[in-house]
């Protein structure tokens, strides 16, 4: 049982809004972002984004970013890759190309091509972002190692593992040196390195990893925030493959408790969660459990394909030209 990494397990990139009169409520969205609250997000970010097109806001390119943002997190993939195309055609028209929003955008946009399959789209636009950031930089600093990340991530889906695992290990380094051990984005980090470790049947190299990513979110965040699910289900399944089913079954029907009171019943990562624990019940010999908790998820992930990476989700239509 290897598992797929859920779509929010790379770090979103969000931009500080500047001008008055939309930064008292993009605060507070991005502060429901970050606690977890995707929807509540949403909500407020499409009604300042409606709002700043309409005035030609300063910051419309900015906020069409933070919505793309917390799209990803909600795992509406089509909407989020729109909304940074277009936060990204905003700024070219107005003369900006080479700048860190640009440079954060096109991290966030590759991460989207990344999930959706558009591997060779995917890794161009991280290694724009990747040297445009060490170009604004001169140096290896929290920029370069997000695009590290991310590039990371096309090349495990590539199984390019080594380049990968390295990538993975530069941005570790450069978060922990940066930001200290205890922050949550260097469980980010640690996260992915332990997903890799564990597709590769690095059971015994996984374990620390992860369990060390899940100990800094449970502190750092709201113990019942999705980013502590995520990190669950991946030392869950990594307890599931060393045998240790106590343990497993503690982390997965945790993760899925979490993950059906934050996200939308649909989200991957949800369905990914079921599956774990499905094939988790599988092993006990639970088996009228697993094909129940597995119909579940199918259900759940063909209404995803759907309506979502198969086609434009309600809210894009705005951005087609």
């Amino acid at each position: 049982m290897q598992g797929a990494l859920p779509a929010g397990f790379l770090l979103v990139i969000f931009e500080t809004l500047c001008f008055a009169n939309v930064s008292e409520r993009a605060e507070e969205a991005q502060r429901l972002a970050a606690a977890g609250r995707y929807t509540e997000a949403q909500t407020l970010f499409e009604t300042i984004r409606d709002e700043a097109q309409k005035t030609a806001d300063p910051d419309y390119a900015a906020i069409l970013n933070n919505l793309g943002a917390v799209y990803n997190e909600l795992g509406r993939l089509r909407d989020a890759e729109n909304s940074y195309e277009r936060s990204l055609a905003v700024r070219h028209e107005h003369g900006e190309i080479e700048t860190r929003p640009v440079a954060r955008t096109l991290n966030n946009l590759g991460m989207i091509y990344t999930e959706l399959n558009m591997l060779s789209k995917a890794e161009e636009t991280l290694t724009r972002a990747a040297v445009l950031h060490h170009k604004l930089s001169g140096g290896d600093d929290l920029g370069v190692a997000q695009a590290w990340l991310n590039l990371g991530a096309a090349y495990k889906v590539e199984k390019r593992w080594a380049e990968a695992e390295d990538m993975f290990r530069k941005a570790l380094a450069v978060r922990e040196r940066e930001l200290g051990p205890l922050n949550r984005d260097v469980a980010v980090a640690l996260n992915n390195l332990g997903v890799l470790l564990r597709d590769r049947q690095r059971y015994e190299e996984a374990e620390p990893v992860l369990h060390r990513a899940v100990s800094i979110w449970e502190t750092s965040l709201n113990p019942d925030h999705p980013l502590v699910a995520a990190g669950l289900q991946n030392l869950g399944v990594v307890y599931t493959n060393l045998g240790r089913f106590d343990e497993a079954e503690a982390s997965l029907t945790r993760a899925l408790r979490i993950a059906r009171a934050t996200l939308p019943p649909d989200h991957p990562n949800l369905t990914a969660y079921m599956n774990s624990y499905a094939y988790l019940l599988r092993r006990l010999d639970r088996k009228k459990e697993a094909r129940e908790l597995e119909q579940t998820a199918r259900v759940a992930r063909e209404r995803y394909m759907r309506q979502n990476l198969l086609g434009n989700t309600v809210d894009t239509h705005q951005f087609v030209k």
